[in-house]
């Protein structure tokens, strides 16, 4: 697996590259290692002794300084050295990060792994849990892992049917011909009339249809029932964005969350106990593993504030397996903002390519 792959693999970048000097990247790649490694502050001189950086430590708190200002770097006390910010986390993912590679031996455990599933015909979520066990193992970070799953297709058709006084059956069929019906409270009020109406209309603007010219006459001079039933419509609408979305709460595998209690990040009291409440919201972290199916790239890389994680300073990285019948899960890890992002990028793209070829025999990336 060569390092291009990765880089166009991992989510795109919101900053350019451009955006620092030469100097400047080193010192802030040198301190996101550092810190990634002790867990301890960064200071000038620490960074002076790098081989990278041939200038004094003068220098490089110059440099540092001007990092600090411009939101890569911080320091948590006045005397203290510099941390990465989250902005800094972001540039050293998209710019800097230097990636590992798989050891001779972790190639050979992996190959191990896919061969007594293929003598012992393990069961696909045998096969699943064996794999967010070892991306734990690997990293010390807690591993969470979605089944399988059908991506979700476009609404192609919509139609909504009284089948009581406040009641509809609204019926849609997808681009791939799943039919979906979902019964819907309507105000006993509605009559058939604003029924086919609300169906022309959601037929516009969710399955991109056009208006036949008898359509457009008959949606003329409408806007006040529209205007009235907006709440019934915008209902509607939800219903039918979430239609086929819901995950089975049997699919989302939650492994090693006990090695956060290892993190010198999670000492705080306060910080525990946001940890045991992750725990209670499995079906959150299942929502949030689905919905990052519709980001087609095979790692996505979320920071801090963009993880969608209830706590704060915590980072969510996900890779997109292929399963049988042109489905698709996700492998993720999480952890502290501080974790070893090159290391954990890596591990998960291999562990993607490696539940592929268990589960349909095919690569996820290409090998050189």
């Amino acid at each position: 697996m060569n390092t291009n792959s990765l880089l166009q693999a991992v989510a795109a970048a919101t900053e350019t590259s451009e955006d620092l000097n030469d100097r400047q990247k080193t010192v802030l790649r040198e301190v996101c290692d550092s810190f990634i490694s002790t867990g301890i502050p960064v200071g000038s001189r620490t960074l002076s002794k790098s081989s990278r950086l041939s200038c004094s430590p003068a220098t490089i708190r110059n440099e540092m300084a001007d990092l600090e200002l411009l939101g890569y770097l911080y320091s948590p006390h006045t005397s203290a050295g510099r941390v990465p910010t989250e902005k800094g986390y972001k540039f050293y993912v998209n710019f800097l990060v230097e990636f590992e590679r798989i050891s001779q031996l972790e190639e050979a455990l992996m190959g191990k792994i896919a061969d007594i599933s293929r003598e012992t015909h393990m069961r696909q979520q045998d096969i699943l849990k064996s794999a967010v066990q070892y991306a734990c193992q690997k990293t010390h970070l807690a591993g969470v892992l979605l089944a399988p799953q059908q991506e979700q297709n476009s609404p192609k058709s919509i139609r909504l049917f009284r089948i009581l006084e406040n009641k509809a059956m609204l019926v849609t069929v997808d681009d791939a011909g799943n039919i979906n019906d979902q019964i819907v409270t309507i105000p006993v009020e509605t009559t058939d009339d604003v029924l086919e109406k609300l169906s022309i209309l959601l037929n516009a603007q969710l399955c991109h249809q056009k208006y036949h010219q008898y359509e457009q006459n008959f949606l003329e001079n409408t806007r006040q029932i529209i205007s009235r039933y907006n709440n019934l419509l915008s209902q509607l609408v939800k219903q039918v964005q979430r239609a086929g979305k819901d995950p089975d709460p049997n699919s989302i595998f939650m492994e090693g969350f006990l090695n956060f209690f290892d993190q010198p990040e999670f000492n705080d009291p306060e910080k525990i106990k946001q940890m045991v409440s992750l725990l209670d919201q499995k079906e959150n972290l299942l929502h949030l593993l689905a919905k990052s199916l519709e980001n087609k790239r095979e790692i996505v890389v979320n920071i801090g504030s963009d993880s969608g994680l209830a706590i704060k300073d915590m980072s969510l990285i996900t890779a997109r397996y292929r399963g049988p019948n042109k489905t698709f899960g996700k492998i993720g890890l999480i952890g502290p903002l501080r974790m070893d992002y090159g290391r954990v990028i890596v591990t998960l793209a291999r562990l993607s390519n490696t539940l592929s070829q268990l589960l349909i025999g095919e690569n996820t990336f290409t090998e050189r």
